[in-house]
């Protein structure tokens, strides 16, 4: 018999499964052979069959002890397996003398009983045969041999003819047991190679999961480096003094670099949701601030197209909610958009309400409407129905496909209603906790709106080594007359924090020679030992994922500012995180006072 691969290092072979096998079912072989002795005592007396139990129980234990001695060996091989093998032959020779003893009775009904019970001790060993041809052989021939004895052992005189059929019997007994022992290997075998075929090819598939995800995330942060120089310049110039001409090409340039924002977020938000690395913020949020803006983005495009765009919320919707308020803007933008998108003439329209304790958002639209077979595979990742309607309005046809997902993530669902020619209505119905109605809402939002007036002379510290990027920054902060000290890398940021006290440090985080993520732990490190004030610092990079983000937290950071930078954003976070004493700035000349 062959025995099963070696093992090397700390990989085990296959037969040393039936170690474990073997300690399980002793709770079936105990109550079994209590019960053979008490049965088989009628035919060969209590004090035989007693012999036999205690023999057996015996063996069993030996049996426990060596699965245990396998069990704990490091790198158990062929010797072990072998000697598992010699004892198994003993054990299971032990076991069928039972059997073979009512059989050599020449009482009829005994004959039947042991027959059965050596029967079923080869059927048994067939299971073994799957893990350990040795074992499970070994175990088969000792059942063998016990039939052949049994068969000598029968009186036999005058009657040759009916021995050599007995025997022939016992023979196309074992040789069908050993060909479905066979069967089972192979099988078993078989399964074990679909297995690790399964297993390896998931691990390929995790592995160019990962490989994208680097890819998309590595490329994500070339590609926001320069269009945060584009459209930042391009909010800094909007704020100039221009020509009808020049603003309207500015608005054309915006557009297009936001465009190109909205196409990079949603490769990554596809990158995030496919990795798992896309997680669910909760937060508390009015509905009417939610979605408001949702619509307000597409209210030039509607009118230009001579749409109307309308926002009701219902009673029992408006007012205070508890979810992901970025997730649902999310969604809801991505059907108010490709609404207007793709109707005509007439009105897209968002109601929302509350269904069953589910938020439910509708964005109604009289466009062309969908077929029921082309609706089938609307949702899927880079599906657009029509080539031709791509190639007039763009997109990459993967912004209902995240918009599904990204409702399934939340525990809801879009349902989708057309006709076509009479229009489409996609329904969010979404889980949220409702904790207020609107009027309680409108005073929530008067308590918590104060704003903090940030100082035009703030005392800003940033860290950016890309010379566009640092031109940028410069812009932005200009608009509220804030004039920062830029240095190239996470070093000289340290050095330069070490030398004078700021109001806040904005903090690049892939840099040369140490870059941000580092250089604030140094600095959360010294403001520790030296017992020196917590200087707020606000995150800036093009790794906008949900992983990169708690890594910046994580490290000390107090705020996160993606690239491109949007200057309302940027406003909006250094007022969050700057002290709100009065300084000897001019009240004026505030961020508050620009209008940011």
């Amino acid at each position: 018999m062959q025995s099963s691969e070696d093992t090397t290092g700390s990989v085990r072979p296959q037969w040393t499964r039936i170690a474990t096998i073997r300690r399980r079912d002793v709770l079936v072989i105990g109550p079994l052979s209590i019960v053979a002795t008490l049965g088989c005592s009628i035919w060969l007396g209590l004090p035989l069959a007693s012999l036999w139990l205690g023999v057996t129980a015996a063996l069993i234990v030996v049996s426990l002890l060596l699965c245990l001695r396998i069990e704990r060996l490091p790198s158990p091989g062929p010797s072990d397996e072998a000697l598992l093998a010699v004892f198994s032959f003993v054990y299971t020779g032990v076991y069928i003398s039972l059997p073979v003893a009512l059989t050599t009775t020449g009482l009829p009904f005994a004959i039947v009983a042991g027959a059965a019970m050596i029967g079923g001790v080869a059927i048994s060993s067939t299971l073994e045969f799957v893990h350990s041809r040795l074992v499970g052989g070994a175990c088969i021939l000792a059942t063998f041999l016990g039939c052949v004895v049994a068969a000598m052992l029968l009186d036999w005189d005058g009657r040759p003819a009916e021995l050599i059929v007995a025997l022939v019997a016992v023979f196309g007994f074992y040789g069908y047991v050993l060909m479905q022992a066979l069967s089972s290997e192979r099988s078993e075998r078989a399964l074990k190679t679909a297995v690790e075929a399964a297993e390896a090819g998931a691990q390929d598939a995790d592995q160019a999961s990962r490989a994208k995800s680097a890819f998309l995330a590595t490329m994500s942060h070339e590609i926001r480096t320069p269009l945060n120089g584009v459209i930042g310049m391009v909010q800094a110039m909007t704020l100039d003094d221009l020509s009808p001409v020049q603003r309207e090409r500015m608005t054309i340039v915006r557009q297009s670099g936001e465009a190109l924002t909205a196409i990079l977020n949603d490769v990554l938000d596809l990158a995030k949701i496919e990795a798992g690395h896309l997680t669910l913020q909760t937060s508390t949020f009015d509905l009417t601030d939610c979605l408001r803006p949702c619509v307000e983005t597409f209210g030039a495009i509607a009118s230009e197209k001579g749409l109307a765009l309308t926002l009701e919320i219902a009673p029992s919707a408006a007012g205070l909610h508890q979810s992901d308020e970025v997730r649902i803007r999310q969604v809801v933008a991505n059907l108010v958009s490709n609404a207007v998108k793709f109707t005509s003439a007439g009105e897209v329209s968002v109601r929302a309400a509350c269904l069953n304790d589910q938020l439910s958002i509708t964005v109604r639209d009289t466009g062309p409407g969908i077929t029921p077979e082309a609706a089938e595979r609307l949702f899927s990742d880079f599906v657009q129905l029509d080539s031709g309607m791509t190639r007039v309005h763009g997109g990459t046809g993967l912004g209902l496909a995240i918009c599904r997902r990204l409702s399934e993530i939340m525990g809801g669902e879009i349902v989708l209603e057309s006709q076509v020619g009479e229009g489409s209505a996609f329904t969010v119905l979404i889980p949220t906790v409702r904790i207020a109605t609107a009027r309680a809402a409108d005073e929530a939002r008067t308590d918590l709106t104060d704003e903090f007036p940030g100082q035009a002379n703030l005392r800003v510290l940033a860290a950016e080594d890309n010379r566009v990027n640092q031109l940028v920054l410069t812009a932005l902060l200009a608009q509220a007359g804030v004039e920062p000290v830029i240095v190239d890398n996470g070093a000289l940021a340290v050095e330069a924090w070490r030398a004078s006290d700021w109001d806040v440090i904005l903090m690049d985080v892939q840099m040369p020679v140490m870059d941000g993520l580092s250089a604030t732990r140094e600095i959360r490190r010294l403001e520790a030992l030296e017992g020196r004030r917590r200087t707020p610092i606000i995150g800036l990079s093009a790794n906008s994922m949900t992983h990169q983000i708690a890594e910046v937290r994580s490290a000390g950071m107090d705020e996160h500012v993606a690239k491109p930078i949007e200057v309302a954003r940027l406003f909006a976070v250094l007022s969050a995180v700057v002290e709100t004493e009065p300084s000897s700035a001019d009240p004026d000349t505030s961020l508050a006072a620009v209008g940011l």
